[in-house]
């Protein structure tokens, strides 16, 4: 069924998801990049307004499938045809994370070390103390369920609108990239590493037909985040540091020196 109020919005939706958001994100990370060695309340804030946006633009999506007369299932949300067999998936990938989550923090200084050199894109961007770690728990888990619906439940939507006898591969490659773009504050690397990730969840959603196990698979994926060793303090030796505005404050001035955008060995998906 065809309305023309909602072909309009989800249009200049999804022009604003590739032509808007990425450079806007940039914008905000570097903000918070400036701020926090300054500013205590800088990460909470930039937390807030990150969840406050997806649920927003998840409102939005909710609009145009009311105004469109769309079920629930056309966009994915609903158990799939292969129950079973999604939650083996699942249960085997959060059991991975967890290996890799031992690892970051009984890894011992060069699994630290290693990590460390290769935040520096969004270290700024990590939880310290257990305020700022509660609400990074909040973001993650938004992330996941809110960049799935908007991603792999509106952008497949709005890509078989448009283009209704798109082969499965195209899909995975358009999402993958307008995914992948969605983290340009990361940079280049980010980009690439977000981007197979966005392929992997959404061959994973035309495989099984619902957005649940991406949407569990990206939440953890971002949780795992928490199980970092604190990556504060000076950068392993080779590395430039920055002027110190303060000690507690050394990590982001290094970033902010150091200008490059490299992702952590899997960057959160945020």
């Amino acid at each position: 069924m065809f309305h023309l109020g909602a072909a309009v919005l989800a249009t200049a939706l999804a022009a604003a998801l590739v032509a808007v958001q990425p450079w806007a994100g940039r914008r905000r990370y570097r903000r918070l990049v400036a701020a926090v060695a300054t500013d205590p309340g800088a990460r909470l804030r930039h937390y807030r307004r990150g969840i406050i946006g997806e649920w927003a633009i998840s409102a939005v999506i909710v609009v145009i499938g009311l105004l469109a007369g769309r079920h629930v299932a056309s966009i994915g949300l609903d158990a799939g045809d292969h129950l079973t067999s999604e939650i083996l998936v699942v249960g085997e990938v959060a059991a991975l994370l967890a290996l890799s989550a031992v690892v970051f923090r009984l890894g011992g200084r060069g699994v630290r070390d290693a990590l460390r050199r290769q935040a520096k894109g969004f270290l700024a961007l990590l939880p310290r103390g257990r305020r700022e770690q509660l609400a990074f728990a909040a973001l993650a888990t938004t992330a996941g369920i809110c960049e799935e619906f908007i991603f792999r439940g509106f952008g497949l939507a709005y890509l078989r609108w448009l283009w209704p006898a798109a082969p499965r591969w195209a899909a995975i490659v358009i999402i993958a990239i307008a995914f992948g773009l969605a983290h340009l504050y990361q940079g280049a690397r980010g980009i690439l590493l977000t981007g197979l990730v966005g392929a992997y969840f959404t061959w994973l959603v035309l495989s099984t037909g619902s957005l649940w196990p991406a949407m569990a698979m990206h939440a953890l994926v971002d949780l795992r985040v928490l199980a970092l060793p604190d990556l504060g303090g000076p950068p392993p030796a080779g590395t430039s540091a920055a002027p110190k505005a303060r000690p507690e404050a050394d990590d982001e001035a290094w970033v902010a020196a150091d200008g490059s955008q490299r992702p952590l060995v899997q960057p959160p998906n945020l």
